[in-house]
């Protein structure tokens, strides 16, 4: 018997990521599945690091995992979005250089709207801008949907976004604001030398993975000339 079509009064952030180059990772890591329920068992304890970071963490950031899909969601309202995306960033500015360090970096999206949830199943125009979003990108990082960078309160962005135009592999390019995952970073050169061991070790590279780690050092030498050029202001 049909159950119907069911109208979804459910809205949320929701963030999509999914480990590059899982294809033949087998080829690369003898544990690849360990590897990545390590990352889920660190992402569900970064409620309790961020405690003080985040202004209201009253918001619970829920985690499943779809093969090698991670998705992050939270139940809000329109008028709650803004924090919650922020807590999402926050999330994702920790999560970006722990996967790399693990071997397994992500890609992702965030976005705003309503979405349906049962078990391991998504559905809803959140879920499906933040997986359209997610597939298209071509780096190592995570972006604002339009639905989550329309709703981004900028009087009160802090350090966990950066605007910037990450590559896709439309060539579409959309300004937005992505997550800042080297922030902390105190020795820039060292740490841009650390990432590029990391992803030297996640080879064969091929041509399809060679592009996204260029643009994603590329992401990362761009936001420290941005930082260095801010720094140059203050100071005189």
């Amino acid at each position: 018997m049909s159950r119907g079509i069911k109208d979804i009064d459910k809205t949320g952030v929701i963030t999509f990521l999914d480990v590059l180059g899982w294809k033949g990772i087998y080829g690369r890591k003898s544990n690849p599945i360990d590897t990545l329920e390590l990352l889920l068992d660190e992402i569900s304890t970064l409620k309790t690091q961020l405690r003080g970071k985040i202004s209201n963490m009253s918001y619970d950031v829920n985690t499943k995992s779809i093969s090698d899909t991670i998705v992050l969601f939270t139940p809000c309202s329109e008028i709650e979005a803004p924090v919650v995306i922020n807590l999402h960033g926050a999330h994702c500015q920790r999560i970006i250089p722990r996967s790399i360090e693990l071997g397994i970096p992500v890609r992702g999206a965030i976005s705003f709207g309503e979405y349906e949830n049962i078990k391991n199943i998504f559905v809803g125009k959140a879920v499906d801008e933040a997986a359209s979003w997610h597939e298209q990108a071509d780096w190592i990082g995570v972006q604002l949907t339009p639905s989550a960078e329309y709703l981004l309160d900028r009087k009160k962005i802090d350090d966990v976004w950066v605007e910037f135009t990450p590559a896709t592999k439309a060539s579409l390019k959309w300004k937005s604001h992505c997550v800042n995952w080297t922030v902390d970073w105190q020795d820039r050169n060292g740490e841009i030398n650390q990432i590029k061991r990391k992803l030297w070790q996640l080879g064969p590279i091929l041509p399809e993975i060679a592009g996204k780690f260029i643009n994603t050092l590329e992401f990362i030498e761009k936001i420290g000339q941005n930082a260095s050029s801010l720094k140059a202001e203050e100071e005189t």
